[in-house]
């Protein structure tokens, strides 16, 4: 499995924990004990762009928009490297086939 699968995964991962929870509001906030999983430089990630909020006392609730929000960028960005990939193999094969 490649590195960009395993920090997609890793992210879902995080979201599902929070979600599973219920902590998705800030009289909700969890300790990052109780998600389960290792903080990471991902967890830190989607704490800079908002998915996970800080209350203080390392406690931390999902922000459901932001969390939406994220992934559907990061599909967008699946889909936009793939297609590009797709791209490049085709005029690969265009190039190499002698007519």
């Amino acid at each position: 499995m490649s590195a960009a699968a395993v920090i997609f995964l890793r992210r879902k991962r995080f979201i599902r924990r929070f979600r599973e929870q219920g902590a998705t509001s800030p009289d909700q906030a969890i300790p990052f004990a109780d998600v389960g999983m290792r903080r990471s430089w991902i967890f830190d990630q989607m704490v800079s762009r908002g998915v996970f909020v800080s209350v203080g006392n390392e406690r931390y609730y999902m922000n459901e928009q932001a969390a939406e929000e994220f992934l559907d960028a990061q599909r967008r960005r699946a889909l936009v490297i793939t297609a590009i990939m797709l791209v490049v193999f085709v005029i690969v094969i265009l190039t190499s086939v002698r007519w």
